[in-house]
């Protein structure tokens, strides 16, 4: 007597590859520059009928969300950092995983919609940011939090990325050990004066 499994597995293995099939399309169609893509032109590129694309996905906002998802995972970003140390040392690695698809990154900067997912993900990225940050943050007053905080998100996010690049002409190595040094700056400015490391003693010059 033969027993049928279940196609369970089949089916979300299917599914997957649905999903992973129209990531990569999308990230085709925006790095090609194609402009607005609409889901008639994702389908297509895709090579899966509309319909389908709707039941997965049955907005644009879900799209997009989805993949500023896929593309962090296909990335490499390393893990929320958990101390302020964690914070300095991971920029390195984010700025080389914006360089590893630099043509995508730009563009997801500059589509509307693109945009729209950052924007929409960005609190996310200030709660994780206060998590890290949260033994030099705790002394201070509120306007001062959210000053820090918005400081070091531009320093290390894919904005200050290009940005340091394109207007300051420096490599993304360059660039992420500025960011580095920015924030470590930052940090150790907002930290009270007893646990600010001392300063070194400049040396006079003999008359």
């Amino acid at each position: 007597m033969t027993v049928e499994l279940p196609n369970t597995n089949m089916r979300a293995d299917l599914a997957a590859l649905t999903e992973e099939r129209v990531m990569q399309a999308l990230a085709g169609l925006l790095t090609a520059g194609a402009g607005e893509v609409t889901f008639r032109a994702l389908a297509s590129a895709a090579r899966v009928p509309e319909r389908t694309l709707y039941r997965y996905y049955p907005n644009r906002d879900q799209l997009f969300g989805a993949f500023w998802t896929w593309l962090n995972d296909r990335l490499g970003m390393p893990p929320p950092p958990s101390s302020p140390d964690e914070l300095i040392a991971g920029i390195a690695r984010i700025f080389a995983a914006f360089s590893a698809d630099a043509p995508l990154i730009r563009t997801m900067l500059h589509d509307p919609q693109g945009r729209a997912t950052r924007l929409a993900h960005s609190e996310a990225r200030r709660k994780r940011l206060r998590t890290a940050l949260e033994p030099v943050l705790e002394p201070l007053a509120a306007a001062e939090r959210k000053r820090l905080v918005a400081a070091i998100q531009a320093l290390i996010s894919a904005a200050g990325w290009e940005t340091m690049q394109d207007y300051g002409q420096l490599t993304s190595q360059e660039a992420a050990e500025t960011a580095q040094w920015a924030v470590a700056a930052l940090i150790a400015a907002a930290r009270p004066a007893k646990d600010r490391a001392p300063a070194r003693p400049t040396k006079r010059k003999k008359a």
